[in-house]
């Protein structure tokens, strides 16, 4: 019975806001992947800042939805966190603690291979919360979450969470289309990874991006994007090269610049206004 290969233990890091993003998605070539590890510093993988105090003011889509009353259910539980680049939120098997409801920034779902490998399932913004399904019982990660671009959350213990939904058919309701909306972004991405071509993906995970961090610069490498595409680094350049020739974005390196917001939707798949048609009917269900 062949033995299963060993798997590479875990090095995200946190890192300041304006370094470039660390490699972890798509399957890449063995050289590719020690060179990543090696660049990976020996800070703990689920290091996370501390709490901080702030004003109420949600921009989770989720919680904005809620009429007051239920929302006063969960404010005595709720600490609003900063959770740097690099932030490892959970792993596959492993029990969930804490539900994030996201407020800024992007989270990556990866699937893990036996092997060491790993590929990107969905990007999840304000519109997700995270570890929901984890209030309707005793839920495990499916996946590993880790933290893409630097977010914000409002973050409660589960226990909390599962006291509150068992109060409020409301609540009770939000967590299962939280989880549907988590499930048909995953689906979405499958097809999207099988169907589409590299150009067109790339572009609609720029404009996917950008309605998520509100922000025309976005940071990441050409390994990363190499990934993201499950394509070759040569590819991911001649692709970056066309768009900025088309004057849709500016590329250097580690860093894009969106030039031409309309023109990257116009050039994006048709996936992009199906996620968002599907998180404004989801979203909607809640009221």
């Amino acid at each position: 019975m062949p033995t299963r290969p060993a798997r590479q233990p875990s090095a995200f890091v946190t890192e300041p806001t304006d370094n470039s993003p660390r490699d972890y998605s798509q399957a890449v070539p063995k050289a590719d992947k020690q060179a990543v590890r090696e660049t990976h510093c020996s800070v703990p993988a689920n290091e996370e800042a501390s709490a901080v105090t702030s004003d109420f003011e949600p921009k989770n889509r989720f919680l904005s939805a809620l009429p007051p009353a239920e929302l006063a259910r969960l404010r005595p539980s709720l600490t609003f966190h900063r959770l740097p680049q690099g932030l490892v939120l959970q792993e596959p098997e492993q029990r969930i603690e804490h539900v994030h409801f996201i407020d800024g920034g992007m989270i990556s779902l990866v699937a893990m291979m036996q092997d060491g490998s790993a590929i990107e399932t969905a990007t999840l913004g304000r519109e997700a919360i995270l570890g929901s399904l984890a209030a309707l019982g005793q839920h495990r990660a499916g996946t590993r979450a880790i933290v893409q671009i630097d977010a914000t959350a409002w973050r409660m213990p589960v226990a909390d969470f599962r006291a509150a939904i068992e109060q409020s058919a409301l609540l009770r309701k939000m967590a299962l289309l939280s989880s549907e909306l988590t499930l048909a972004q995953m689906q979405q991405t499958a097809a999207c990874n099988a169907l589409h071509t590299a150009d067109r993906r790339l572009c609609r995970w720029i404009v996917q991006v950008r309605d998520r961090i509100d922000d025309d610069v976005i940071r990441l490498t050409h390994d990363f994007l190499a990934q993201m595409l499950a394509v070759r680094r040569p590819t991911v350049s001649l692709i970056a090269y066309g768009l900025q020739q088309a004057g849709l974005i500016r590329y250097q390196r580690g860093k894009i610049s969106i030039l031409d917001r309309g023109g990257l939707e116009r050039g994006a798949c048709e996936c992009v206004g199906a996620l968002r048609e599907k998180t404004t009917r989801i979203i909607a269900e809640l009221g």
